[in-house]
């Protein structure tokens, strides 16, 4: 076990994504979009993403602001580490539905599409209803953090934004 203290902080907005193998806390807000994190339990490291917009169908907007991209690109990612997908375990986070048009709830779905496909568990999810979500993930042991919110504020991030 490596008990290296975690001293990389990195605010993951949303259509960005990141691939960590050094210890790194990565934070954030969602409101209907998703944050993922994948974790290989064996390799510990992880590859997370923020995506605003369930999918695309149109290749040239084919990008990580989109859950069926953002998401194929991390397993991608991961598996040219050399990590085999019976390791790696999912966080889920986000996709609060506040109007009609649903938009967190289909986030929700294509996540959950994608990672059935390749057989990846979720271990951890705070997904749906109407409330935001500010999360912190620690990319080395994958764990996480999530506080649900009515209003999102960037006051709520100090001390983690450096000013």
């Amino acid at each position: 076990m490596n008990n290296n203290l975690t001293t990389n902080k990195y605010l993951l907005k949303p259509g960005y994504m990141i691939i960590n193998q050094e210890p790194t806390v990565v934070y954030g807000v969602v409101g209907s979009g998703v944050f993922l994190a994948l974790w290989d339990e064996e390799e510990s490291y992880s590859a997370c993403c923020s995506y605003l917009y369930p999918f695309t169908k149109d290749k040239s907007k084919s990008n990580s602001l989109y859950g069926n991209t953002a998401i194929h690109w991390l397993i991608k990612k991961m598996k040219d580490n050399g990590s085999d997908t019976k390791n790696i375990k999912a966080h889920l986070l986000g996709g609060a539905s506040s109007n009609s048009q649903r938009i967190g709830d289909n986030n929700i779905l294509i996540a959950k599409k994608v990672l059935k496909k390749f057989n990846i568990e979720v271990v951890a999810a705070d997904i749906g209803g109407k409330m935001g979500r500010k999360y912190i993930f620690d990319c080395q042991n994958g764990q996480s953090v999530t506080f649900k919110t009515h209003k999102i504020r960037k006051s709520d991030w100090y001390p983690y934004l450096s000013e």
